[in-house]
């Protein structure tokens, strides 16, 4: 009998588990906030849509996205992280059962994170069909049990513990010719990140201005950002053009337009997780002399956070109550938003010395 649970932090942001489980990873480490501070301030949008497969998705998250199954994404580019991609088939072929081989990589180090039927989850009530990715950090002999990390029931990043007859079966669950090299080991290295102070001036000056340049990065996955053919169709955003995009999605709601998905609120997270983490790139960057004080800066910041947590709360509230009032209340209000954070990174800009 034995027990291996890797060191994962506690976290202030939510939206989506990959980036959050980064965090985890990166707070452990001596210069790993260092890095965050100096990251994470680019955004993208994307609405999607494949009719044959009745897919129709719309998102915004930070950029480089550490979306799971794309590569490269953001793993692939931390200095913290060395990132190893096995298939589904390797591993199935070479190890009787699942768990067999999570106790083998944890116990040499590795995180985990591969796709899951969601069947254990407390909201799917044992039902099949639901396949997402999941992080895996650690596992317990004794109880015969693993230990996850993921946005789970109530939609915000936490920690689940499963049995290893769940994971398993979770595993076995997932069709062979969905994912299929969408097994991702992890290994934090040694690495000591000193703070860049011109790339946060850079990176706002891309957010304000996203388009002014080349993104190899995002070409590389994506060479033309408003793909419209018979398989799919894809627009993409940046920067301050996120907010044209969720005032998209918010009048297609009101109209009843099935292009999108009616009641999803991750990106209206984001933007929360987004102001908060640029509140804290202040406190950060004052601290370290790095930028001047300014306390209506502060105060606008602060208050712009708690902009986006009224305008989440609202449209979590429309999605109980389906009111048509408070979807026009919230248009207006991210169209202030958008104002306000034009002038709150304007003057963030100014401010660094």
């Amino acid at each position: 009998m034995s027990q291996c649970i890797l060191p994962l932090a506690e976290i202030e942001i939510s939206a989506w588990p990959e980036q959050n489980f980064l965090f985890g990873l990166l707070l452990m480490q001596e210069t790993g906030e260092d890095w965050i501070m100096n990251q994470f301030i680019q955004l993208r949008g994307a609405h999607y849509m494949r009719p044959q497969y009745g897919a129709v998705d719309f998102s915004v998250t930070f950029y480089p996205y550490g979306i799971h199954q794309l590569t490269p994404n953001l793993f692939d580019f931390c200095p913290f992280i060395n990132k190893y991609t096995l298939p589904r088939s390797f591993v199935a072929g070479n190890y009787g059962r699942f768990h067999e081989f999570v106790r083998l990589a944890l116990d040499n180090g590795y995180y985990l994170s591969t796709f899951l039927d969601q069947f254990f989850r407390e909201d799917r009530n044992g039902q099949y069909g639901f396949r997402h990715p999941n992080f895996i950090y650690g596992y317990d002999d004794a109880e015969e049990s693993v230990y996850l990390a993921d946005n789970f029931e109530r939609g915000k990043y936490g920690r689940k513990k499963i049995t290893y007859s769940q994971l398993d079966r979770a595993f076995e669950l997932v069709p062979g010719d969905l994912w299929e090299v969408s097994v991702f080991l992890y290994k934090v290295v040694p690495y000591r990140h000193s703070f860049y102070t011109p790339y946060i001036k850079e990176q706002i000056a891309d957010y304000l201005n996203p388009g002014e340049g080349i993104c190899y990065f995002n070409r590389t996955v994506c060479q033309n950002p408003s793909y419209h053919g018979e398989d799919y169709t894809n627009e993409v955003f940046f920067g301050i053009e996120c907010y044209q995009l969720l005032l998209h999605y918010l009048n297609s709601v009101s109209l009843g337009d099935s292009q999108y998905p009616d009641k999803d609120w991750r990106s209206f997270v984001v933007l929360v997780d987004h102001k908060h983490l640029m509140v804290q790139r202040y406190e950060y960057m004052t601290k370290h002399g790095v930028m001047s004080e300014n306390k209506y800066l502060y105060e606008a910041l602060v208050g712009l956070e708690k902009d986006c947590m009224i305008a989440q709360n609202m449209f979590i509230k429309y999605t109980v109550t389906e009111d048509e009032k408070i979807l026009q209340r919230l248009i207006q209000r991210i169209k202030e938003i958008s104002e306000k954070d034009i002038c709150c990174m304007e003057q963030f800009a100014d401010n660094i010395l």
